[in-house]
């Protein structure tokens, strides 16, 4: 697909479409965590939504990111200031789901609760110290957090610029990983992807090289870096892995292009808003709430639709009355961070 040549060169302003994305995307993993569960564990039901889908919504999260990300480093005049950033933007939600849905667990539901692993995974580094998640939705932010510790360096040492070069390293080492060092069982990722997201390099360089067509224009190198990444996406996930980063390809250059207007909505709006506290609250709730509403003989539709109105009412308080608000206090509070970068705009 040819990427429009006259995009958006302002990467300080809020790309709608992004948010639309993330809202379906957010959206597309709240069902399909929901449907399959009701139909394995309480009853069949026709239609199931494959939990794959899913697994490639988060991954079109990371190519999100990509773009997010290196917009976000163009503000930055340090590495402390893109950290504090990133992290001011996740930990609050993060937090408050965390041991909102422990609490619930506990309290309401009155079902065991992993104490010790609440309060490891209160560190967001859970699986760097070898504990498990609390919640599964939780594994793409290990991805996340090696994605950003690796962007602080290169940042540091001004490397961030180079992005050819780096993204050409990356993805070829992500090759070798794969071919030399990654694990036989897919469930398991080792340290060394751990820490240099080799298993998804490839998602992060696409969403790189988008962002540098936005900010620099659309090149012959724009259309090489994405035919290695869907080649080092081939490799390391196979036509799987090429399929899904060609369509995730797609979709974000509709959206940074404009072409995702069209659905541009307070609707749309709204969820992608809300996506983050909504990724980050819906399962393990959800999954206490799922086989209460069965006990009551509710039927499927109803059961998962009155269970998705709640995640997202949830969501909506979360992000409005915790996220936005802690977010914009830590900013304005920050004696370092510049005026331009404290109101929490960046996406």
């Amino acid at each position: 697909m040819a990427i429009d040549r006259t995009l958006n060169k302002d990467t300080s302003s809020r790309i709608q479409g992004i948010d639309v994305l993330r809202g379906v995307a957010a959206l597309t993993v709240v069902f399909s965590h929901y449907i399959p569960f009701w139909d394995k564990y309480l009853s069949p039901i026709p239609v199931v939504v494959p939990s794959r889908f899913g697994y490639y919504s988060v991954e079109l999260f990371f190519v999100i990111s990509g773009i997010v990300i290196y917009s976000t480093l163009s503000k930055c005049e340090s590495t402390a200031q893109f950290l504090f950033l990133r992290l001011s933007r996740l930990y609050p939600a993060y937090w408050a789901s965390l041991w909102f849905v422990a609490l619930v667990t506990f309290w309401v539901f009155q079902k065991p609760v992993w104490w010790n692993g609440v309060i490891a995974n209160t560190t967001m580094f859970q699986e760097f110290f070898g504990f498990n998640n609390f919640d599964n939705v939780y594994w793409s932010l290990t991805v996340e957090l090696a994605f950003y510790l690796n962007v602080a360096w290169l940042f540091a040492l001004r490397w961030h610029q180079r992005i050819i070069t780096v993204c050409s390293i990356w993805l070829v080492l992500a090759c070798v990983w794969k071919l030399t060092l990654s694990p036989v069982s897919e469930d398991e990722r080792g340290i060394v992807a751990m820490l240099f997201a080799f298993d998804y390099a490839h998602f992060f360089v696409i969403g790189i090289v988008l962002y540098d067509s936005i900010r620099n224009g659309v090149s012959k190198s724009t259309y090489v870096m994405l035919a290695l990444a869907l080649i080092a996406a081939s490799i390391v996930s196979g036509f799987e892995g090429f399929a899904v980063s060609a369509v995730v390809i797609v979709l974000a250059s509709l959206a940074i292009s404009g072409r995702l207007n069209f659905m541009v909505n307070p609707l749309t709006l709204w969820l992608g808003n809300i996506s983050f506290s909504l990724y980050l609250i819906h399962r393990n709730l959800g999954y206490s709430i799922l086989p209460e509403l069965h006990k009551q003989e509710m039927g499927a539709f109803l059961a998962i639709s009155t269970t998705v109105v709640v995640s997202l009412l949830l969501a909506t308080l979360l992000t409005f009355l915790i996220e936005r608000p802690a977010l914009s206090f830590l900013r304005s509070k920050s004696p370092w961070l510049p005026k331009h970068l404290a109101p929490p705009r960046e996406n």
